[in-house]
């Protein structure tokens, strides 16, 4: 068991310390959720605790509620981290010479594209062949739902992200529009 699996265990009565509990800060406010509860700072202990005692969830409610300001400091603070990394990443990404990282955006709309024709085509020469299984074809082509929901969210994201870069790169104010270029044209025409 680690702090992850005890923030879990007290999000519902604790949010942010739960959340914590399964970042960077976890071991730091798994000590004090230990403390509190005078148990060694271990994740299973504190997990013996809580489960035998109740009232344990509610001590930590109040840990949360003493040291608010510190907490959402540290939540705060881990979360400019991990944004950071974030930002750290997409530039390097941005800034590489290698076309695949600039290409990766479009390599997967065309397999995503690709992928999509294969299967319309498979499924209609299954319909076509074999007529008495078009039931169980139909029933197959709802099992893959979900995974065309997510490869077309990410699809569509791409598609954003992608017009966004466009729209840095022309100088343009990502998030605009049409109507809202326009406006700023004529109000630089105006102006």
């Amino acid at each position: 068991m680690n702090w992850s699996d005890i923030g879990g265990l007290v999000a519902k009565a604790a949010p942010i310390v739960g959340t914590l509990l399964g970042g960077p800060a976890g071991a730091a406010v798994g000590a004090l959720i230990s403390s509190a509860l005078g148990t060694p700072a271990e994740p299973d202990a504190v997990a013996k605790a809580i489960q035998a005692d109740p009232q344990s969830l509610e001590r930590i409610r109040k840990l949360e509620l003493d040291h608010e300001s510190d907490l959402t400091r540290m939540h705060l603070e881990a979360e400019t981290a991990r944004l950071t990394q974030v930002n750290q990443t997409m530039r390097a990404e941005a800034a590489s010479n290698d076309a695949y990282v600039r290409r990766w955006r479009p390599t997967f709309g065309y397999l995503t594209a690709l992928a999509w024709t294969v299967q319309c085509c498979a499924i209609a020469w299954s319909i076509v062949g074999a007529p008495a299984q078009a039931g169980n074809v139909a029933q197959a082509i709802t099992a893959l739902t979900p995974m065309w929901g997510v490869a077309l969210a990410v699809l569509g994201v791409n598609v954003a992200k992608r017009s966004q870069d466009k729209q840095v790169a022309a100088g343009q104010t990502p998030g605009v529009g049409l109507l809202g270029a326009l406006a700023q044209r004529l109000g630089k025409a105006n102006g």
